[in-house]
């Protein structure tokens, strides 16, 4: 998972340096710019009159952590381009055997197709060949172009003559590009591009945790989804409880409407360092929930507290808030998942690429509440669930059912090489 975004014009490299703050919650190992000038399309900080930028926020699921190696240069015969883009190329060393990481391997890709077939016919070849995800914002000596995945499991809006992964990092009224379709944005404006029979299968997480609340997906408002969420999850509780509190930042909203159904108070018990970042994002050896997560005792002293969080993936930070829950004085601990236990890895754009690393992996909820320390924990059920985010949704990390075969590919994804490429 990472941000991308373009802009095209006068003003482009304030305009990208601007939305690089908008699309930081989706990564912040590092962000990498590339820009077109007079001398052509270069990598890195702009420098000079410049005619289109963009910008790419890490969050690694291949390559080296701690590392910003998007966007891409790629050249092949007279085309050169800057790629940077947002999911995960399962076979990028079918792709490109020499290739450090998957963007190295899709930008040659790309450059390539694109110049032996043209845009569409191109970027159609680029698809078919790519086993995984990938919603691509490229840049070269022509225009910027911004390519939602054939699957639109990554999400890619635009808006005049910009593009990004989330309309919140736009400016005005935007558009979410169709999954099939590329946007090319030059001095004329922007043209619409079909290059494929899209599928629309977004990311079910997108929703969950990774978008921005103020973002619209798929038509709707990301916190009103999270709300619904929320309510629904209250409607199957069956505890009696004092209070709710969540799981900073991304469970307030799915929590706000959960104590609202429940008539119970939202309390503020777990603060979150704001400059802490996204834990679940961050490289392993940076995943310390001590570093960003303190309780209020004198909100749970004495009260049981239904603790909301958005998904439960790893558990390293649950377990260690029950834990600092139990110490404040809490009299009761119970977890609630505002989404279905996720039981199988993601290959299109989640770093959780391996069974192993999961903790609802073979385990009942009773088992895992256990194992985490609360006195009980309950998922809000997979048939809630979808019928909130409806049928045009991945759920491939709830379901182990992956979207490929929408397409006419094989039923799940190879597994992916070694974490570190």
């Amino acid at each position: 998972m990472c941000g991308i975004g373009g802009v095209w014009g006068p003003g482009a490299v304030e305009a990208a340096a601007e939305m690089a703050k908008w699309l930081m919650h989706r990564g912040e190992e590092g962000v990498g710019y590339a820009y077109l000038s007079k001398d052509g399309v270069k990598v890195g900080a702009p420098a000079g009159e410049v005619e289109a930028a963009v910008v790419h926020t890490r969050y690694s699921t291949s390559g080296p952590y701690g590392v910003q190696i998007q966007p891409v240069l790629a050249k092949y015969r007279d085309l050169e381009a800057a790629v940077a883009f947002n999911g995960t190329v399962v076979n990028y060393k079918v792709l490109d055997p020499g290739a450090a990481a998957d963007a190295e391997a899709l930008a040659k890709k790309f450059v390539e197709l694109v110049w032996e077939h043209g845009l569409a016919e191109g970027l159609r070849a680029l698809y078919e060949a790519i086993e995984g995800a990938a919603s691509i914002i490229a840049l070269t000596q022509e225009a910027l172009i911004a390519v939602r995945d054939i699957r639109g499991i990554r999400p890619l809006a635009y808006a005049g003559r910009a593009a990004a992964s989330e309309s919140i990092a736009l400016e005005g009224a935007s558009s979410e590009i169709p999954p099939g379709y590329a946007v090319v944005i030059k001095g004329g404006g922007a043209e619409l591009v079909k290059y494929g029979e899209g599928v629309e299968r977004l990311c079910a997480l997108e929703y969950v945790y990774f978008a921005h609340p103020a973002s619209r997906l798929g038509g709707r408002r990301v916190a009103e989804v999270r709300r619904a969420l929320g309510a629904a999850l209250a409607k199957r509780e069956e505890v009696r409880v004092d209070a709710a509190a969540y799981v900073p930042e991304t469970a307030e909203t799915a929590a706000e409407a959960y104590a609202e159904a429940l008539g119970k108070p939202l309390a503020e018990a777990i603060m979150k360092n704001r400059y802490a970042g996204r834990i679940f994002i961050k490289p392993p050896d940076k995943r310390e929930p001590k570093a960003a997560f303190k309780v209020d005792a004198e909100a749970v002293a004495g009260k049981s507290i239904a603790v909301v969080d958005d998904s439960l993936i790893r558990g390293t930070n649950l377990g260690s808030l029950v834990k600092a829950l139990r110490a404040a004085g809490a009299r009761g601990v119970h977890l609630r998942i505002a989404s279905p236990p996720i039981r199988w890895p993601c290959y299109y754009g989640m770093d959780f690429q391996t069974p192993e690393e999961l903790a609802a992996r073979g385990k009942t909820e009773g088992e895992l509440a256990r194992e985490i320390g609360a006195d009980s924990l309950k998922y809000l059920p997979l048939e809630d669930f979808r019928a909130i985010l409806g049928p045009n949704i991945c759920y491939a990390c709830f379901t182990g059912e992956y979207p490929l075969q929408d397409l006419g590919g094989a039923a799940s994804p190879s597994r992916p090489g070694p974490r570190r490429g």
